[in-house]
């Protein structure tokens, strides 16, 4: 079986450096990311996220990109641009694969990395940022329509930390990939079921 980290119209000269201030701004107004395709956009602000701060209040916050040839982050920020949010993901396609062994194309989006800096209750909070909600969410629904464009059929993986991000994966519906000895055990993917309700949740991207 080959698998293939496919690159998308990425520069290989872009750094991957997610503290430092993106260089591109939008020239044209910024809008939601439902009606476009994240990632045909170039590295930069592509668009907005609608969220809800700690006491219920709707709020935007701005979406960064920052890809290469081998991996995407999706950085979420406020205005005053302090990172509340992000997402590292790896596309894999699989161009030949045992058809024997898979009824399905295989191909997915991993996740390598989600945070959210913004929850006090978890270790990756940043003392002083306004807490805001469905962070992990907004993130996740980008890896599921970076996985649609990318022709993976909406399939997700990703490895989970520890048992608290366990039961936030389970709240979104991914499922645990037990019984198969080559895999990790906090190994999780996203089923078919599953996929609609998640980029339905709180009004969808």
């Amino acid at each position: 079986m080959k698998i293939y980290t496919t690159p998308y119209q990425y520069y290989s000269n872009i750094k991957q450096n997610v503290s430092t201030k993106p260089t591109f701004k939008a020239i044209t107004p910024v809008e939601t990311l439902t009606h476009c395709n994240i990632g045909m956009m170039p590295n930069g602000l592509i668009g907005k996220v609608r969220v809800m701060n700690a006491n219920g209040k709707e709020a935007f916050l701005n979406v960064f990109k920052n890809a290469n040839p081998l991996s995407e982050i999706y950085l979420l920020r406020d205005d005053l641009e302090q990172t509340i949010g992000l997402i590292e993901l790896k596309i894999k396609k699989i161009l030949d694969y045992d058809k024997l062994e898979y009824s399905q194309d295989p191909s997915h989006v991993f996740v390598d990395t989600l945070r959210n800096f913004s929850n006090p209750r978890t270790p990756y909070y940043t003392k002083g940022l306004e807490e805001y909600k469905s962070i992990g969410t907004r993130l996740m629904q980008i890896a599921l329509k970076r996985s649609n464009e990318a022709r993976c059929n909406g399939n997700i993986e990703l490895i989970f930390k520890n048992g608290d991000s366990e039961k936030f994966y389970h709240r979104l519906g991914l499922k645990n990939m037990n019984g198969f000895w080559w895999n990790n055990p906090n190994k999780m993917y996203l089923p078919p079921e599953s996929k609609e309700s998640l980029s339905k949740m709180y009004g969808g991207l």
